[in-house]
């Protein structure tokens, strides 16, 4: 099992909250409100039944008001853009075959269906 570190996503810094029930957790506490703190999540599961094993990363990234004005106070939370990857991986898969779905997640989030989707809420068609 490795010790959590800082993680670093889009040069937002990550540090380590501890593991609770089996869910590890990074803030990013940067933005000073409580209600801006930005959490990643990892459920990791090992199988007691079968032979996969599941992991869920969830980030979830709150937008918060950052001064007073009309429409909001500071700290008021505005929105929040939410990301969920969910992984099954076969107790018996090999360390190539892993290390295959690892680059091809790497690649699907530099995707063009992702980049669109996400950058320009722009759906793939055909």
């Amino acid at each position: 099992m490795a010790q959590q570190a800082n993680v670093t996503l889009n040069t937002i810094v990550y540090s380590p909250s501890g593991t609770t029930n089996g869910v590890s957790t990074w803030t990013n506490r940067s933005v000073g409100f409580g209600s801006g703190f930005t959490n990643l999540k990892e459920k990791f599961v090992t199988p007691t039944k079968g032979q996969v094993v599941r992991m869920e990363f969830d980030l979830d990234i709150p937008i918060v008001q950052t001064v007073d004005a009309e429409c909001a106070c500071a700290g008021e939370l505005l929105r929040t853009s939410t990301a969920k990857l969910s992984v099954w991986v076969p107790t018996s898969s090999t360390a190539a075959e892993r290390t295959d779905l690892y680059n091809r997640l790497k690649d699907l989030i530099l995707s063009a269906p992702v980049s669109n989707g996400v950058q320009n809420l722009d759906p793939s068609w055909g």
